[in-house]
């Protein structure tokens, strides 16, 4: 197979046409959402603008020196892949599920099914031992993809890198419904990326508070110092309550969702723009 990495293979067709399934990408789409952060991105002048979850991305790079993306996605989610700024990542990959064959929108594409299955795609990924300094975690809203696709992207992500999952923090009941529904959907993402980072040893997270929830996911180096001096996470003795109470809850989407909404400060290490970039910027070796 040698070191190329070659795209396209099939499952089958999706019960439903992932063109009309629409994730809320933008804030001003957000019916329901606290006031969106503004702040200016590195390099971007004094122009102050909402933070997405791809200037985000954008920022790592430029404060860390990341080369290397990947994003995780369906048709419907994503959507602004086009604004990854290229000059910074040099290697820019994108796996695609739950996307027809005949589905464009103008860039690469380079590993597509139109089923679930990822399986293919992952072989071929890691028969070239390759890794990414940054992983956009997007999916299909799901449980079940969303919490594969997080184990996936843990596998190939470089011990010093960062995964950015999307849509962490909905706040509007009716776009969380855990199966596919037509119109805005942030599904049960929020559930199973709260499952996945307490589940998951060795693992620092925080979830910064813009385009729906950012979830921000590391190894934490050796040399790194503990939550508290970095970002002001919540006591234990409320943390450990909270989770309690998330735990028992157990598949039950409207008790987690009710518990996110009174418990996301505790449950998402939930941190502003500001506070995550002015850390970024402060401490450019604390994961590296």
């Amino acid at each position: 197979m040698g070191n190329s990495i070659p795209a396209n293979s099939g499952d089958e067709f999706p019960d439903s046409d992932p063109r009309q399934d629409r994730d809320p990408e933008r804030p001003a789409e957000d019916p329901g959402h606290q006031s969106a952060a503004t702040t200016t991105p590195a390099g971007h002048g004094s122009v102050r603008r909402t933070w997405t979850k791809t200037d985000l991305v954008n920022e790592l790079a430029a404060v860390h020196g990341y080369r290397s993306y990947l994003e995780i996605c369906a048709p419907m989610t994503g959507r602004r892949y086009a604004t990854v700024d290229r000059d910074r990542y040099t290697t820019c990959h994108r796996l695609m599920y739950r996307c027809p064959d005949q589905f464009e929108d103008g860039f690469p594409i380079d590993f597509r099914t139109p089923g679930l299955d990822i399986e293919r795609h992952l072989r071929v990924i890691r028969s070239v031992e390759r890794k990414y300094d940054v992983i956009l975690v997007d999916p299909f809203h799901q449980y079940e993809t969303t919490i594969r696709d997080l184990r996936e992207a843990w596998d190939l992500v470089q011990p010093n890198g960062t995964i950015i999952v999307h849509d962490c923090f909905p706040t509007d009941e009716k776009i969380v419904e855990p199966r596919y529904q037509n119109g805005s959907w942030c599904g049960v993402t929020y559930k199973a990326y709260i499952d996945f980072v307490l589940a998951t040893p060795r693992l620092w997270f925080c979830t910064v508070d813009t385009d729906f929830g950012c979830g921000v996911i590391r190894r934490p180096a050796q040399s790194a110092r503990d939550d508290g001096a970095t970002l002001p996470f919540v006591a234990e003795s409320s943390k450990r309550l909270a989770i309690q109470d998330w735990k028992q809850a157990d598949s039950d989407y409207s008790k987690t969702f009710r518990l996110l909404q009174v418990h996301a400060t505790t449950l998402l290490n939930l941190v502003t723009v500001e506070e995550f970039l002015a850390v970024e910027r402060a401490s450019t070796a604390l994961f590296r």
